[in-house]
């Protein structure tokens, strides 16, 4: 019979070797997560890959999003189990082990940091089905509402011009987004979705080297998804070609933080538009998304 010494010293020999399991799973997954930021922002396809996985999943961070897609290839609607659970489905016992490896803030609030975790997509779950948006058009009552509150977004003053040759233009020099009142509810939420970004990029003109170009791909990009979320038409950022070019040179880490940045600006300008025009559903998915996501 072994000792209690012993006993003692083979618990602390299996612990280490636990720690050290879990630690090597953990920079596994960290370099697979920068992997695949870098291969985001390198390719034009996979930037709209990833644009199409993030807006349709706004809730859910860049890096967990770039997880998804490097283990599971054609994800729509990702989650945690608990994410799916609150949507009243539930994960099939062939693909609990199937996940994709992420990373998830503890349920208990007091813990600091991520643990290790799993998302699925809902091809891998089964239950009550999904709700579904119904797309903001013109002929939609709530497309001007929708617009008011996408005009409330902006930080700069919002004037009207007959002058300019597109739905919306933000000008630095007179810090005014302009609006063409002659093209449609769709084509100006459309265009403000983009011009507004880069009118809060240029912050009431403290930030002295803002330029357009430089701003333009996160601008498109958050309109973009902003655009996804309501189902309005949005044409894919013109500035999609040249990913490899403006992410060119920089970290992984510095990568996945521009791509956050962007994410939340299209999370926070959806949101308060989903609160104005479903102010009772928004309350309800704000519960759910950010308890379990």
């Amino acid at each position: 019979m072994p000792s209690i010494s012993d006993i003692i010293k083979n618990k602390t020999t299996r612990d280490e070797a636990r720690t050290q399991q879990l630690q090597m799973e953990r920079e596994g997954i960290s370099a697979m997560r920068d992997g695949s930021l870098t291969m985001i922002t390198s390719s034009p396809q996979h930037y709209m890959e990833y644009l199409d996985l993030q807006a349709d999943n706004i809730q859910c961070s860049v890096g967990n999003v770039a997880l998804t897609m490097a283990q599971l290839q054609g994800a729509t609607r990702i989650g945690s189990t608990d994410y799916w659970h609150s949507q009243g489905r539930y994960v099939r016992d062939d693909a609990i082990n199937a996940g994709a490896k992420v990373f998830v803030p503890p349920r208990n609030k007091q813990y600091r940091g991520y643990f290790m975790g799993n998302y699925y997509d809902v091809s891998q779950t089964t239950g009550k089905p999904l709700p579904e948006q119904t797309p903001l058009t013109d002929q939609d009552p709530r497309m001007s509402t929708a617009l008011a509150a996408i005009m409330d977004q902006s930080p700069v003053t919002v004037a009207e011009s007959h002058d300019i040759d597109t739905p919306a233009f933000y000008d630095p020099e007179k810090l005014t987004i302009f609006i063409n009142p002659d093209y449609s509810h769709t084509a100006v939420f459309s265009a403000l979705a983009a011009e507004i970004p880069l009118a809060r990029a240029h912050d009431r003109g403290y930030n002295g080297n803002f330029k357009r170009e430089f701003y333009s791909l996160d601008a498109q990009s958050a309109g973009y998804m902003v655009c996804r979320r309501f189902g309005v038409e949005c044409p894919p950022p013109e500035m999609a070609e040249h990913v490899d070019s403006c992410y060119n040179g920089l970290s992984a880490s510095v990568r996945g933080e521009m791509l956050e940045g962007v994410r939340i600006v299209a999370r926070n300008m959806g949101n308060s538009i989903e609160q104005t025009i479903n102010p009772r559903q928004q309350e309800r998915g704000n519960n759910r998304h950010f308890k379990s996501r």
